[in-house]
């Protein structure tokens, strides 16, 4: 099937116009520099980390007194490269609880086995 140029122009925008993290659109949260990307990522998956209670044992006094993960990774474990960027900090160095974080994020949106219903 031939598409015409209007046609191809208005896929992308499509695309763009997705929601993508709460606040951000596709195309607003590409246009971000990595660091902020990085940032409301980690914002997105706090939501996550809290309901599994990790701020109970966190290493950030912030978190435990709001009860809620609040971290951020700091420059220093940007730097080791041992933390996964798109994780706050409770995830531990090489995502350790990364796999348990990810199965509470489907189970939240309500898929009760906590298992992404795409990948089967």
């Amino acid at each position: 099937m031939v598409m015409s140029r209007q046609e191809r122009q208005r896929i992308p925008e499509a695309e763009d116009a997705e929601p993508y993290l709460p606040g951000f659109t596709w195309g607003e949260f590409n246009r971000l520099p990595e660091r902020q990307q990085q940032r409301e990522t980690q914002k997105a998956f706090q939501e996550f980390t809290s309901s599994l209670g990790y701020f109970k044992t966190c290493g950030l006094a912030s978190c435990r007194r709001a009860r809620a993960c609040k971290g951020f990774l700091s420059e220093e474990q940007y730097r080791s490269g041992r933390y996964h960027t798109s994780f706050p900090p409770c995830i531990g160095e090489n995502g350790r609880l990364q796999s348990q974080v990810l199965a509470e994020a489907w189970r939240l949106a309500g898929y009760p086995d906590g298992r992404n219903p795409e990948a089967g």
